[in-house]
């Protein structure tokens, strides 16, 4: 017999790695590790409570919230409901769900939102790095770069060199650049890593130099900078962008959705 659940909110703690243990999203999890590890920049809520019979001190969901943004996985169904009533009821920006959830967001809600295929570089996939001019710590051009293809609008362009300039700083993250003509023309970069994952995101080529092989360079560069911290590269794509992805060798592991309100 089922029963009322109960949430535990708190500040993140390095302990909070613990979660990787848990089922669910791995890059939900990748960012609830990267988050934990990066002394607790983020709130964490941790569903309780009788599911299945069960009680006992596993969580059967968890929330992430970092700024206005929440991710969020339910470890078993009939968590769900109890999580999107909190979701909604404490969404201020966007939100991305595991498939349970994603399906229970979309009936109550009737948003679309937007599926993410998580796709990872499966170990022994073998690469190499094209002669380029790769520039590492380069956060504010990688934004730049993103900004001008219009990966992220004007408003976005400041929170991202935040975020990757953070990320380079906390040594958990990782920015790269390919340069001609002067000036970045592709870049990519690692933005949260865990203990077993690490997600590679902002990654843009100005269209003028796309089909050069700039695009892979960038991403192989960041996956080679991941294998070498034993961590499986990770990316979330929409769907135009899957094929590109599976051509570098990455494969579907599984999907989120995101909605923004």
């Amino acid at each position: 017999a089922g029963g009322a659940g109960a949430v535990m909110i708190r500040g993140l703690s390095y302990d909070d790695r613990r979660l990787r243990d848990l089922p669910g999203e791995p890059l939900l999890a990748t960012m609830v590790e990267s988050a934990a590890r990066c002394c607790g920049m983020g709130l964490i809520y941790e569903f309780w409570g009788v599911y299945e019979g069960l009680r006992d001190r596993t969580p059967k969901g968890v929330i992430l919230q970092k700024g206005h943004a929440l991710w969020a996985s339910a470890f078993c169904p009939e968590a769900a409901a109890e999580i999107v009533d909190f979701l909604q009821w404490r969404q201020e920006g966007w939100v991305m769900l595991c498939p349970t959830l994603a399906a229970l967001w979309r009936e109550k809600t009737g948003e679309a939102g937007l599926p993410l295929a998580v796709m990872e570089l499966p170990e022994g996939v073998g690469f190499s790095l094209p002669e380029a001019e790769y520039r590492t710590h380069t956060a504010t051009a990688a934004a730049g770069c993103n900004r001008a293809v219009g990966e992220v609008s004007p408003a976005q362009y400041e929170a991202a060199v935040v975020n990757l300039h953070l990320a380079e700083r906390r040594r958990g993250g990782h920015t790269v650049t390919l340069e001609r003509d002067g000036k970045a023309v592709s870049a990519a970069a690692v933005t949260d890593c865990g203990t077993r994952y690490g997600q590679i995101s902002y990654v843009a080529t100005l269209p003028e130099y796309e089909g050069q092989g700039y695009g892979r360079a960038v991403v192989y560069h960041c996956a080679g900078w991941l294998q070498e911290k034993n961590l499986i590269p990770l990316v979330a794509c929409e769907a135009h962008r899957e094929s590109f992805y599976a051509g570098l060798g990455f494969q579907k592991i599984s999907e989120v959705t995101v909605f923004t309100g």
